[in-house]
């Protein structure tokens, strides 16, 4: 990115910032997200209900997966843009560079943890003896591919943070169009079943970071990986972790929650219910993904402007960024409390009890969703602002304190809609937690404006009397 492209993140109109920086990270996130649900809708109509159960039992695996490639990927990038906005270029290159190291070297740890744990592993998910054949396939397939798609997630919120959004859109367009091409082919045409849909998803990933590591090998990229800087910095490497332990335990806690929901639906309703809670999350997860790109897409800008120090900047993108994420929650909701039964079909029109188990789902869980907006939006606000301690809370109050305390205790008393009910709950108690954060953000920037409105005023003031013969 050249010095005017930098200047631009602290001059340009906000809504055309947002605009440039949001689109391409919402359209890519919702291609990202095709990946689950491509598999489910192939694997449902193709292998069948135990088949998506199996897939959703590895999801708490998936999920740790994301849970460390945001965390470096964002805590990187986050100071990286900061690093920008200072302009010191050689400071953010070696965050890159840190970055980088830092995610294959977890990702080689991650792998080999999994496989020497696997059925451990898998039973503390959930899989009963009948889901564990195709969990078990499923799960030793993609795990070949985690170093590429934890580290393709990291170099892309460093493309996005580089300045260059539409890349990073490309970055997940070009493996989910070769997942989607895939899928129908292994599982029906070769006959390979839940090992099809593995086999797809692990080559998309690597088509995808292949994509996202041939930029940085190129002129395009103003920013690359440097050998002088192939060593890890324990600062920079802290420096990541701690503002990456927001999105990280809010990943971790997912897993956890993951784990808990398929003990519950195996408790009150069976392998079903597994398998219709799997096809529900794969559409509340796309569902999602618009709402989470406008906020990973305004981060790089608010993170830009903090280190500019342009705090009014810096809220006006705040309060847009609120606004379209209330707004299109709005939307999701209207469309699944009238459409639920026809988004579940598409993954079995032939199995009624599916359908049955997972529309009601899909109302219950997305009943209270125009109160969502505010604390996601609140929540990367924070991480881009260097918080991360405040969003972990944010973020983990609603999950640790509110859901799964709900899915303990509700199905006791509601049988499997408990199940269900726990996240609507859950949206309420966490849209009351984050009023008063949003109130404190906005008075703290506003306060920092100010005084720096006034050290300016009297360094103008200064410079003016200096001058003065």
């Amino acid at each position: 990115m050249t010095g005017t492209q930098r200047l631009q993140l602290g001059t340009d109109p906000i809504g055309k910032l947002l605009w440039t920086f949001a689109l391409p990270a919402v359209i890519g996130l919702l291609i990202n997200a095709s990946y689950n649900l491509v598999d489910r809708i192939f694997i449902g109509n193709g292998v069948g209900f135990l088949g998506l159960a199996g897939v959703a039992v590895c999801f708490p695996t998936t999920v740790l997966q994301m849970a460390f490639g945001l965390m470096i990927g964002i805590g990187g990038s986050v100071n990286f843009a900061i690093s920008l906005g200072q302009k010191k270029i050689p400071r953010a290159e070696r965050i890159f560079t840190n970055a980088v190291m830092l995610i294959v070297l977890v990702a080689i740890v991650f792998i080999i943890l999994h496989f020497i744990f696997l059925d451990s592993l898998l039973s503390l998910y959930g899989a009963t003896p009948t889901i564990m054949p195709y969990a078990k396939t499923y799960l030793k397939i993609t795990l070949c591919g985690s170093v590429f798609m934890m580290t393709n997630m990291t170099l892309n919120n460093f493309i996005r943070a580089s300045g260059f959004p539409r890349i990073a859109m490309y970055t997940m367009l070009i493996g989910a169009v070769t997942n989607t091409i895939l899928d129908p082919i292994f599982i029906f045409v070769f006959k390979w079943g839940i090992a099809g849909a593995a086999y797809a998803t692990i080559i998309a990933q690597t088509a995808s970071f292949i994509w996202a590591l041939s930029f940085f090998l190129t002129s395009k990229s103003p920013y690359c990986f440097r050998k002088r800087y192939a060593s890890f910095s324990l600062k920079i490497v802290s420096m990541i972790c701690f503002v990456g332990t927001a999105p990280f335990m809010i990943q971790l806690a997912n897993g956890l929650m993951q784990t808990i929901i398929n003990k519950s639906l195996i408790s009150y309703g069976g392998d079903m219910a597994v398998s219709a809670m799997g096809a529900t999350v794969a559409v509340t997860i796309l569902l999602f993904m618009p709402v989470i790109g406008l906020c990973e897409g305004s981060q790089p800008v608010i993170s830009f402007n903090l280190g500019a120090q342009k705090y009014d900047r810096l809220l006006k993108i705040y309060r847009l960024t609120i606004l379209i994420s209330s707004l299109f929650f709005i939307v999701s909701w209207i469309v699944l409390q009238i459409f639920s039964v026809q988004i579940i079909q598409i993954f079995n029109r032939n199995d009624q009890e599916l359908i049955l188990i997972g529309s009601k789902a899909l109302k219950i869980i997305g009943l209270l969703y125009p109160l969502i907006g505010l604390p996601t939006a609140t929540t990367f606000f924070l991480q881009a602002t260097r918080c991360p301690r405040m969003a972990a809370f944010l973020s983990l109050s609603r999950q640790l304190i509110f859901i799964i305390p709900g899915l303990i205790i509700l199905p006791r008393y509601m049988g499997l809609e408990g199940v269900f009910y726990a996240f609507p709950i859950a949206d309420f108690m966490g849209f009351l937690v984050t009023i008063p954060i949003v109130l404190l953000q906005f008075r703290k920037y506003r306060r920092l404006q100010r005084a720096k409105d006034l050290s300016d005023r009297d360094f103008l003031v200064f410079q003016q009397a200096s001058s003065s013969p």
